[in-house]
């Protein structure tokens, strides 16, 4: 049996924790600074991040945290997230850094465990089911391949739906409309309150919107577009740096206020973030759809996306018994 050992996380881990993440999902990668940037939003008050080291003579094997939803936030619900470089699987690292992390969480009384994994990840999905998480819903990936999209059997109804109305992006309003922030933060709190997800949206405050997106350093302000109605923003989508590969985009969230709702401002604004990834040279655009949301599964459909495994969402519900000691 190999002999490794499980200590907390601190900052000089970062490089480690990345080559650990690529390792596992190599069709992911990440960088160091992306990591930094997401782990700012768990402030140690609120939101909470725990995270753990397993080290086989000083390297590190795998790793595994807790942290709070914050898009859907409960003090004593968590996400759970055990990684194990492949080389090292098979030989109890998982098992011991889980069992760690049921140990640490236990003295926060938990509720709710979600964890995630594609499909196509059969040790990982064996792992959950061992340990009692039940399929809560999925996603589907899709893929489009940009320079194969043509936008003539939908540019009519696009040029339809925005008709009356203006598209803008981001960084044109932040230099044209002194409230361009305000007026964002209220369509993404209108919009991100119905995607389907397991628990209810948690909104974000302006600060952390202007965190989590604005000083995300693969957001894209000029592919971030909004349809305008007079001075109030309607319909949003955007899109972010995928890093690595350069070539690909991941597309964020496409939202439409309710009362605009049924008159194609999704696909329109879609169909621009198309545009501009054809624009700036870029090869793929990848998006995630919850099941649940048929419109937009529709939407990608009619835009040419390919659909990929899809993601699985576990859920386990505890008793206060659990989580802590085994």
């Amino acid at each position: 049996m190999t002999s490794f050992q499980i200590r907390p996380f601190v900052d000089e881990d970062y490089p480690a924790f990345v080559a650990v993440w690529n390792a596992v999902f190599e069709d992911y990668p990440i960088s160091e600074r992306w990591a930094r940037h997401e782990d700012a939003r768990y402030d140690g008050t609120r939101y909470r991040l725990r995270r753990f080291v397993a080290e086989v003579d000083g390297r590190a094997a795998g790793m595994a945290e807790f942290h709070h939803a914050t898009y859907m936030y409960h003090p004593q619900k968590f996400v759970l997230d055990v990684r194990v470089r492949p080389e090292f699987q098979h030989r109890g690292i998982g098992s011991a850094l889980y069992d760690h992390l049921l140990h640490e969480v236990g003295p926060l009384r938990p509720l709710i465990f979600w964890g995630m994994a594609r499909e196509t990840f059969a040790r990982s999905l064996a792992f959950a089911a061992r340990r009692g998480f039940a399929e809560s819903r999925r996603a589907w990936e899709s893929r489009l391949e940009v320079a194969r999209f043509d936008p003539s059997p939908v540019q009519s109804n696009a040029d339809a739906a925005i008709r009356g109305l203006r598209v803008v992006t981001v960084e044109s309003e932040q230099s044209a409309d002194p409230r361009w922030l305000e007026k964002l933060h209220d369509l993404h709190t209108a919009v991100a309150a119905d995607v389907p997800q397991p628990d209810p949206y948690t909104p974000m405050t302006v600060d952390e919107l202007r965190q989590r997106w604005l000083e995300n350093p693969d957001y894209l302000p000029g592919g971030h577009f909004l349809a305008k109605d007079g001075d109030r923003y309607v319909a949003e989508s955007n899109l972010f740096r995928a890093g690595n590969p350069p070539d690909v985009l991941y597309q964020g969230i496409t939202g439409t206020r309710r009362e605009y709702r049924g008159r194609g401002l999704a696909l329109a604004l879609k169909l621009r973030t198309i545009e501009y990834a054809r624009a700036h040279r870029k090869r793929e655009i990848r998006t995630w759809n919850d099941t649940l949301n048929e419109p937009m599964l529709a939407i990608n459909v009619k835009l040419g996306f390919v659909r990929q495994p899809a993601w699985i969402t576990y859920e386990k519900v505890l008793n206060h018994d659990e989580g802590g000691n085994g």
